[in-house]
């Protein structure tokens, strides 16, 4: 995952965890952007 969206070890890692598990990411850290999944930001899920 690292090399396939640019994204630095703990990021992937944080996606590959929530992919496996069908979980959401959520941040401010727009490198989840380059994803498949993409990313949510606190705002958004505020509401």
């Amino acid at each position: 995952m690292a090399k396939r969206y640019s994204l630095d070890f703990d990021d992937a890692y944080q996606y590959v965890v929530a992919e496996k598990n069908g979980l959401t990411i959520i941040s401010f850290d727009a490198d989840f952007d380059r994803t498949e999944k993409g990313r949510k930001t606190p705002g958004e899920i505020k509401s």
